[in-house]
């Protein structure tokens, strides 16, 4: 009995393995169907990612202008506040008595040029020849001369001393936000290395800065020069997007105006900073933000979409179906993204097809069925994962 059982089993098996040998009904395997997209030349934007730090449009010290107690503080520390608003008061009493004596010191002054001038205008009215001499006239002239430099001097001492006066009253220097307060009430300021009071920023507008590398910032002049880059619609300042730490787009775009003089030698960068506005004072400073670099545009650009750029160690690849419908594995270089699509810098000509669907299946050498034909790649360049910061390449 269990020879029969061990001769059936070794007859289904045999029968199983020319079956496998055979394959399935019809012969060989069928080639694996695909989609293509044919690759085109056309102008696409082009963005550059790097990361970036939010910080103030303006940081201003609050300093102590004259020496005194500090009376009180009138703010709330971290707050947001308008320009002009009081942030300290030093004690008055000395800076009120100093003022009255200069308005005094105006009082005086004036009752001597008064007196002066009437002395002249006396000696100037005497008709008699011989009564006065002409040397007595010039001596009441110039004391009246003199009294009036007393009155600009006195006034001027009541000038400065209005103004030590107010300098009693310490206001906020602009419209933002206030740190803490470094001196408390019952201090001992002075204008001198006691004076700093605190800090206020200004974060409406607010600048991101980031850093971008010199190969990059050489790159972009050169192809700028070159053609291969041209400013969007003849633009001269770029624009800037950015997105927050977790992942929320920030609504308001900026503008890059500034770039800095000089290149960092430590770093091997250059400093550019963008301005936006900051209405609802959603960003603080010294956030991270990823920065989205546009404005520019490539002319005659050879794209792809993206999932058909695979990555191996040797570098970024492609499968190329040729004119007998067989797949080529092609190296390419590639740029920087645009939108869902990499823009190719080098490896694939106008004319070729791309293989965007069905990549798991097809080998190098393989020949393929063309199932359809794939949409062409959108050009546009604000959607899609985070962009690539590679600079274009000459």
């Amino acid at each position: 009995m269990k020879s029969k059982i061990l001769l059936a089993i070794l007859f289904s098996g045999g029968m199983f393995s020319e079956a496998y040998a055979q394959g399935p009904p019809g012969g060989a395997m069928p080639p694996p169907q695909v989609t293509l997209v044919t690759v085109e030349s056309r102008t696409v934007p082009v963005t550059y990612e790097y990361v970036g730090m939010t910080q103030p449009s303006k940081t201003v010290e609050v300093r102590a202008r004259v020496q005194g107690f500090l009376e009180s503080r009138d703010f709330q520390e971290g707050t947001y506040l308008e320009e002009g608003t009081g942030l300290f008061t030093i004690d008055p009493r000395s800076f009120e008595a100093d003022r009255e004596v200069a308005a005094a010191q105006v009082e005086q002054a004036k009752a001597r040029l008064n007196l002066a001038e009437q002395e002249v205008k006396r000696l100037q009215s005497v008709t008699q020849p011989g009564a006065i001499t002409q040397s007595d006239l010039d001596q009441k002239i110039a004391e009246r001369q003199g009294a009036g430099a007393a009155l600009r001097l006195a006034k001027a001492q009541l000038a400065k001393a209005d103004l030590e006066l107010s300098y009693t009253k310490v206001d906020a220097p602009l419209t933002g936000y206030v740190g803490k307060a470094l001196k408390e009430t019952g201090s001992l300021v002075d204008a001198g290395q006691n004076s700093l009071l605190t800090v206020m920023q200004q974060v409406d507008p607010l600048y991101v800065s980031f850093k971008v590398s010199e190969t990059d910032f050489l790159t972009w002049k050169h192809d700028e020069k070159e053609g291969r880059l041209k400013r969007i619609n003849g633009g001269e300042n770029m624009e800037v997007e950015i997105t927050l730490l977790d992942g929320t787009p920030f609504p308001d775009k900026g503008i890059l105006d500034f770039e800095n003089i000089d290149l960092d030698p430590r770093t091997g960068t250059v400093e550019l900073r963008a301005t936006l506005e900051n209405a609802e004072r959603t960003l603080k400073p010294g956030q991270f933000v990823k920065v989205l670099l546009n404005g520019w545009e490539r002319p005659g650009s050879l794209v792809v979409p993206q999932r058909a750029v695979g990555q191996s160690p040797q570098g970024a690849y492609v499968y190329v179906v040729g004119a007998e419908n067989k797949v080529e594995m092609r190296p390419v270089t590639t740029g920087a993204w645009s939108g869902q699509d990499w823009v190719i810098l080098d490896g694939l000509k106008e004319g070729e097809r791309v293989i965007t669907d069905g990549l798991t299946k097809v080998r190098p050498g393989v020949e393929v069925t063309v199932e359809g034909q794939g949409d062409a790649p959108a050009v546009s360049g604000g959607d899609g994962p985070p962009h690539d910061s590679t600079p274009p390449k000459s």
